[in-house]
């Protein structure tokens, strides 16, 4: 396969999720609670009059520190998705991590893909999906296909013009909604 052929088959689009009021919620939570348990041996030497504590609480800030700044990406989310001929792989990336594979499938394999807002019915016991910016995203698509042990999964993301046209090279099935901005 040579480079241009390459070029036309594959698309790859990334976007980060939005942050909600819940996310915000659990952020505060977070930084509160490793603040809380870095002050934590301060207080127990203060109220049990053992002020051997103090010593190790430089090693409780050079220990939470850094182990506060790895676990906060975990609530950091950004989505990105691959169309490679006929292969749409969707992989979840925490902060700066390793992408972590969520889904794989063949498009010929897609029953449908549609913009969300004309998604008539959700399929009877799907696994939903939801890897998209917001749920009231103005590209938002909805796809399903059914995994490897036959049941039906429903997934919504961010459509891309170049993606879908690929996509719907091989399936016939999806949509491209000609108001897509990217």
């Amino acid at each position: 396969m040579d480079d241009r052929e390459q070029a036309t088959n594959y698309a790859e689009y990334s976007y980060e999720k939005a942050v909600t009021g819940k996310d915000r919620l659990r952020r505060f939570l977070y930084i509160t609670g490793a603040v809380f348990l870095m002050i934590l041996p301060i207080l127990i030497a203060v109220f049990l009059h053992k002020y051997f504590i103090m010593y190790i609480m430089p090693l409780v800030v050079i220990l939470g520190v850094p182990f506060t700044k790895f676990f906060y990406r975990y609530l950091q989310y950004e989505y990105k998705y691959t169309v490679d001929r006929r292969n749409f792989r969707m992989e979840l990336i925490h902060g700066k991590a390793k992408p972590k594979t969520l889904l794989a499938c063949d498009v010929t394999d897609m029953e449908y893909a549609v913009p969300a807002r004309d998604l008539k019915s959700v399929p009877e016991g799907a696994k939903i999906y939801r890897c998209c910016v917001s749920d009231n995203s103005p590209d938002l698509y909805a796809a399903s296909f059914r995994d490897a042990s036959g049941k039906p999964v429903l997934l919504y993301f961010e459509g891309s013009k170049k993606a879908l046209r690929i996509m719907n090279y091989y399936n016939k099935n999806i949509v491209i909604d000609p108001d897509l901005r990217h």
